[in-house]
């Protein structure tokens, strides 16, 4: 299990700044993301600490040993790139015993290892195929495989499932998973698809300006943004302008356009201070029977009903001037008979009501 630390890392190609004095620790045995928009700097990042990209200032290092100026072979790094870069007239065995053979490891020590992580992989019978012979799913358990064999100190993956079919991706994410706690490996990913994030993360970082804008686990930041930035890029439904009545402790009172809110918070936070109030649609409980009344509960009437995937998104207004999302699963809005213009009710637990102040 290794560490890696990244120190004031610095990149510039011509006038556009690509990462500004950017610091993060990433622990040992952690699967952590790091998620941006295309173009923000997360694969510049990531081949920096590969090697393969040299930084203009800062430092890299693992379990406290600086490798900022090693080679990428000094490095001990796993690498699977989103195109996976398989040699084509390489065979797969071929394939995955290259860095071996570039360590001049033995011949029979290469034969042994490679029919292990074949067998580990389920690559068995593809031993003499070429890449063009394989299809995506197998050609990233070749990739990975490649990567894995050299017993790195750390995996690098850079959108490694971007090109897969969605059935073939989630086989791959649930694999991913099972060989970082198999082989307690660090890993580093690299993708912006939230979905994918939150589905694989231990913890993960929002990349925007060069910076890492916010980092936690999925539930500290999806539930929990910190500037409004994060809170839009995550796509928080329920965005509602607030301004504080009053606040006792950590009790805080929020007037909307039109409704009260309450909730805890440990922001400094004084009386008529203005706030961004961030609430999922998940933490809205609906339903068609009156509920007991209490802090945030309101009626209202469903002004529009949406799929999401596997689910629906329920727009209720509550108010002349405030709507607030919420979503429920197909199965369950079928048992509730939910309809336009239907009244119902809605509660929000107070833990999942978020306060971004505003500056």
């Amino acid at each position: 299990m290794h560490k890696l630390q990244l120190t004031d890392i610095s990149k510039t190609f011509g006038s556009q700044i690509v990462l500004s004095n950017l610091s993060l620790e990433i622990f040992p045995d952690e699967l952590f993301v790091i998620l941006g928009s295309s173009g923000c700097g997360k694969t510049t990042l990531l081949l920096g600490i590969l090697g393969l990209q040299k930084f203009d200032s800062g430092r890299v290092a693992i379990d406290g040993i600086d490798v900022t100026n090693l080679s990428p072979g000094e490095r001990n790094i796993g690498y699977v790139p989103q195109n996976y870069a398989l040699f084509p007239n390489c065979t797969v065995f071929e394939n995955i015993a290259f860095g071996l053979r570039l360590r001049k490891v033995s011949k029979n020590i290469i034969q042994t290892k490679v029919r292990h992580i074949i067998d580990d992989f389920g690559l068995q019978g593809l031993e003499c195929h070429f890449p063009f012979q394989l299809s995506g799913g197998q050609m990233q358990r070749v990739a990975l495989a490649r990567a894995l064999i050299i017993e790195p100190s750390l995996l690098l993956l850079d959108e490694p499932v971007s090109a897969l079919d969605i059935g073939t991706r989630q086989k791959i994410k649930a694999e991913l998973k099972d060989i970082q706690k198999k082989l307690h490996i660090t890993m580093v990913y690299i993708t912006h698809d939230q979905q994918e994030t939150l589905e694989l993360a231990d913890r993960f970082g929002i990349l925007n300006n060069g910076k890492i804008e916010q980092f936690g686990s999925p539930d500290e930041v999806f539930y929990k943004p910190k500037t409004l930035f994060v809170a839009r890029f995550l796509n928080t439904e329920n965005m509602l302008k607030g301004k504080i009545l009053n606040k006792f402790g950590k009790k805080v009172t929020i007037q909307t356009n039109d409704i009260i809110l309450k909730t805890y918070t440990s922001l400094e936070l004084s009386e008529g201070n203005h706030v961004t109030i961030c609430i999922r649609p998940g933490a809205i409980h609906l339903s068609k029977h009156r509920i007991q009344p209490g802090k945030n509960v309101f009626t209202g009437t469903i002004e529009s009903i949406h799929p999401i995937g596997r689910d629906l998104e329920i727009k209720v207004l509550v108010t002349p001037n405030e709507v607030l999302k919420t979503r429920i699963s197909r199965i369950v809005a079928k048992e509730l008979k939910l309809a336009h213009g239907m009244p119902v009710n809605l509660s929000i637990d107070e833990a999942f009501v978020h306060l971004i102040p505003v500056k």
